[in-house]
């Protein structure tokens, strides 16, 4: 436990270096690569109209933009931090980068469209679903992926 937990912190430390601190050019890099690749997601669910740049104008008083903390790099940076700490093959964990990244990245497109909606619906909205609502959906979408990686994989020392 005591290695699992000290390597966990390792990787957070290590990969929000790499690939989150401003002073990284790597981290510019993927920041930006990430932002366009959210923006762009994001505005096929959106009329085609509400998205600018990394805004989306959902009314004359509210409008999201979409940036570095907003791109879904930040939950899967944890999730991955996890499985690179938990004991399993490389190849499991492998596989499971992939699909984290993907199944996070597709719920976070998802949590920015359900802060439009809402805002859409109720602008007063905008402060419990974005801050509250959709930090758990990413929260519980990371346990939940962990929670699998960590069912699936083989169990060699059992």
């Amino acid at each position: 436990m005591i290695k699992f937990i000290l390597t966990y912190w390792f990787g957070i430390i290590l990969f929000f270096g790499l690939f989150y601190w401003d002073l990284s050019p790597f981290s510019s890099i993927l920041n930006q690569f990430q932002t366009d690749f959210t923006t762009y997601l994001t505005s096929l669910l959106l009329p085609s109209n509400m998205v600018e740049n990394y805004h989306i104008f959902i009314n004359n008083n509210y409008s999201l933009v979409i940036e570095k903390a907003c791109n879904g790099i930040i939950p899967y940076l944890f999730f991955l931090a996890s499985i690179i700490a938990f004991p399993s093959t490389i190849s499991h964990k492998i596989k499971w980068m992939f699909f984290g990244y993907i199944i996070i990245i597709t719920i976070n497109i998802f949590r920015i469209w359900i802060v439009v909606e809402s805002v859409l619906e109720k602008p007063s909205n905008f402060y419990f679903v974005h801050n509250y609502l959709g930090n758990a959906l990413l929260i519980s979408t990371g346990l939940t992926l962990f929670f699998w990686f960590v069912n699936s994989r083989e169990k060699r020392f059992a």
